[in-house]
């Protein structure tokens, strides 16, 4: 039960967990790894094996005191007790030890649970170490990682948890050293560093010193020298103590030279030996270096796509799926809005790592020149050999995910979001690298929603939605029934947002403003509803709606170059402008109860009796997982006005100080330019200036397919929704466009997103340049009943506005008829 740390590795992940593994891993290549052992799941399995009917009954109950009472008070077995005081003695007499959780790969590794088991420093004595084991243990059953493993499906019976008990290092100064800059198109390394012991850095206590350096020669390019107010230290009588850092220090850089030239050498040894790059804690003490740990980094800037021109040429139908798709949730970003692209776009390329295939990161994809052009190159996933294992693992744990409860996560969500709203809206009293801080975390926090919604809500839906087409299939009902009439009168986000912008429209009609919208400049209405009479009560549901649901913004994956409704209520105002041209203020929901229900019972009347209780089970999954995968994507844009309230600051700054004339040309910087004009203070007039002048290029080359239709009469695509339509086509590329359309009007755009939605209240039918029969335009607009022809690739082009086309929706052809 007790394995040192020389004797286990990769091999023993389910024995010793993720951090005991790399310890042993690192410890066995010779690196300068503080000695320790790790008590294996085997003794935590032993010791709670008498309670565990109790436990779980507790956990059942939501009890989780009483589990934790459980766990904290278990009778240690006298063999494994001796085993463990004797290897404790043998790390010397009182050692001072880190008594750290090491959570499995079974129980953590799909669902990203880090963070959620406990650590104990500076633990001295049999007596001490024996209460940190079992507190250790009992944290398998705290609140944060009941509720986790609750949202993520994880079962309560089975689990187990490692210990590791390390000597500690009484170090002078420690911290992080990532031996690739992330936010960098190089192979620089990053080093954050602070005073005393490296919890300060991990848990961002303080803002450390952060150094950016080269390898050969090893060299400083730039360093901010953090404000380390505060260090922690090992003390007599006590774990940890914290003390106030002299602000002489504090002014200080707290690495020389050479310690830096000691750090990249150990970096690039770690690296070697992992072939990857990595992210590594480590200490100096009494000027020894050490590792404490050691973990691959997930996402790095690719080191030489930039200098590949035009879109990589698609080598098969994958790859061109791919890049189409991409080219749709991320239109036309600016280099500002990349940060965030390869934030979102990690989470999916995650996601398929997970699975077992090997996919390349987001970085090496959609890559960035100098001139502000931003190009794909798709690369298909490969398999490997632990997709046997993985792909079915995963899905079964997707599928376990009980989708109702949405509301209780999306409550869990909101709490997350209202801790970050609350460091955002102080962010003008924060330090430019707390200010960064926070922007990485609210994009760390978008792209795990990104990661759960493809989980737990997407890839179930598919398998859902397959089964329900199946069994409609079976009842004979598929001329009747569709998978999107289950959906009709769910209270999901768009059909709520749908009905909010009819009650605005009707209590505009009401209220008489109705010239205001249609015979204002979409830029002047905001003002003009100011000063017309009887608009209050129309500005006051305005306001309740925008706290609402005001998130909803167009292209929301380019976070930076786009806002929200709240934001910028010009964008709802400009909708219920169409709305009140198409004579389309209800003010009810788009469609009743009864038509769902009376296809639900239509498909069960015609199924075999055995199959009845089947059909009603997954149609109550597939409504639910649509309100979540609905839910989930809302709650990313929510998570991303915050994002944008960091990033305003940051523009300010930039402004104030000279570096930027307008708060809006932080568009054309990368994020990592951002960070280094916050340091530099140079002027960066003319790289924005040049890219300005390039954005027309940058545009061009991102809607670029480099494909041509054979047949240059008709123009065809994927059937999205059935149906034929003739009459006039309207081209809309950009929500400043939605004031064009006119009710009848054939939609031609480029691609939709859910801010398009109410267009299709107006349109009689839809093509697309982009987009597959799965895609947000081909879901509408069956709902809406119009045809829709998707993946057209130039219809936008191709088509002159004005022009009378024929689509056929069930072919998914377009044809100019006049």
């Amino acid at each position: 039960m007790i394995r040192w740390f020389k004797d286990v590795g990769s091999d023993h992940l389910a024995l010793v967990g993720g951090k005991g593994a790399n310890l042993g891993e690192c410890a066995a290549a010779g690196f300068p790894v503080p000695p320790g052992f790790i008590i294996d799941t085997s003794a935590y399995t032993t010791a709670t094996e008498s309670i565990q009917a109790e436990l779980i009954a507790a956990v059942d109950k939501q009890d989780i005191e009483q589990a934790q009472r459980l766990v904290r008070s278990v009778t240690i077995p006298a063999d494994l007790r001796a085993e463990i005081e004797q290897a404790y003695a043998a790390l010397g007499d009182h050692a001072r030890v880190a008594v750290r959780s090491s959570a499995t790969a079974e129980d953590l590794a799909e669902a990203s649970f880090a963070g959620q088991q406990d650590s104990y420093l500076g633990i001295t004595g049999v007596d001490a170490l024996w209460d940190a084991v079992r507190r250790c243990w009992a944290s398998l059953w705290n609140e944060r990682a009941v509720s986790y493993r609750r949202k993520h499906g994880v079962p309560s019976e089975g689990l187990a948890l490692a210990v590791v008990v390390q000597t500690m290092i009484s170090s002078d100064v420690s911290g992080v050293l990532f031996t690739r800059n992330p936010m960098a198109d190089n192979t620089d390394m990053m080093i954050s560093a602070a005073y005393g012991l490296g919890e300060s850095v991990v848990a961002a206590l303080v803002t450390p010193d952060t150094f950016t350096v080269t390898r050969e020669p090893v060299t400083v390019v730039s360093q901010t020298i953090g404000s380390k107010e505060t260090r922690i230290d090992m003390a007599d009588g006590a774990e940890t103590i914290t003390t106030p850092v002299p602000p002489g220090d504090q002014a200080l850089p707290c690495l020389d030279e050479q310690a830096i030239q000691q750090l990249v050498a150990l970096g690039q040894l770690v690296e070697e030996h992992y072939d990857a790059p990595q992210d590594i804690e480590w200490a100096f003490a009494d000027g020894e270096l050490y590792l404490l740990q050691a973990r691959p980094i997930t996402t790095v800037a690719s080191t030489d796509a930039a200098s590949v021109e035009g879109h990589s040429p698609v080598r098969s139908r994958v790859e061109r799926t791919l890049r189409n798709d991409l080219m749709e949730h991320y239109p036309t970003p600016y280099p500002l809005d990349l940060v965030a692209v390869h934030a979102l776009q990690e989470s999916i390329q995650d996601s398929m790592r997970m699975i077992g295939l090997k996919a390349p990161s987001a970085h090496e994809i959609i890559v960035g020149d100098d001139d502000g052009v931003i190009r794909i190159h798709a690369q298909a996933p490969r398999p490997d050999v632990a997709v046997v294992s993985r792909l079915p693992r995963t899905f079964v744990k997707g599928m376990r995910h009980d989708p109702t409860r949405w509301p209780a996560e999306e409550r869990a969500a909101g709490e997350v979001l209202s801790q970050l709203a609350r460091r955002a809206g102080a962010c003008r009293d924060a330090s430019d690298t707390e200010v960064v801080v926070l922007l990485e975390q609210i994009l760390a926090q978008a792209a795990q929603l990104m990661s759960d919604r493809f989980f737990y809500y997407l890839a179930p839906m598919t398998v859902l939605r397959s089964k329900a087409k199946a069994l409609i299939r079976l009842a004979r009902q598929s001329d009747h029934v569709s998978t999107e009439d289950l959906y009709e009168d769910l209270d999901y986000v768009t059909a709520n947002v749908l009905a909010g912008i009819r009650d605005l429209t009707a209590t505009a009609q009401a209220s008489g403003l109705v010239d205001v919208f249609t015979e204002t400049p979409p830029e002047q209405i905001e003002d003009a509803l100011q000063s017309a009479p009887d608009s209050a009560r129309f500005l006051a549901e305005v306001d309740a709606f925008l706290q609402r649901r005001g998130a909803r913004t167009a292209c929301m994956y380019v976070p930076f170059s786009h806002t929200s409704w709240r934001e910028t209520p010009q964008s709802l105002y400009e909708l219920i402008a169409v709305s009140l041209r198409g004579q389309q203020a209800s003010g009810s929901e788009v469609t009743g109860s009864a038509v769902t229900g009376s296809a639900v019972a239509t498909v069960e009347k015609h199924l075999p009796r055995l199959l009845r209780g089947s059909w009603r089970t997954t149609v109550e999954k597939l409504r639910a997982s649509h309100v979540g995968r609905e839910g989930t994507l809302y709650a990313i844009e929510e998570v991303l006005v915050l994002a944008r309230t960091a990033m305003r600051e940051l523009a300010r700054r930039l402004v104030d100080r000279g570096v930027l004339e307008t708060a809006d040309d932080i568009r054309y910087l990368y994020f990592s330019e951002v960070t280094d004009a916050l340091r530099d203070g140079v002027s960066r007039g003319e790289v924005v200036e040049r890219r300005r002048r390039q954005r027309g290029t940058a545009e061009a080359v991102w809607w670029d397919r480099g494909e041509t239709a054979d047949d240059a009469d008709a123009i065809t695509g994927v059937p999205g929704s059935p149906g034929q339509v003739v009459g006039t086509a309207r081209i809309i590329r950009t929500p400043a466009d939605f004031g064009r359309l006119q009710p009848g009007d054939i939609l031609v755009c480029p691609f939709t997103d859910p801010t398009w939605t109410p267009l299709f209240d107006v349109a009689s039918a839809v093509v697309a340049d982009i987009g597959g029969p799965l895609s947000h335009a081909a879901i509408v607009a069956r709902e809406y009943g119009i045809p829709a022809v998707l993946g057209t690739g130039d219809a936008t082009s191709r088509i002159k506005d004005g022009e009378k086309i024929m689509v056929d929706g069930r072919k998914g052809s377009v044809v100019v008829v006049g």
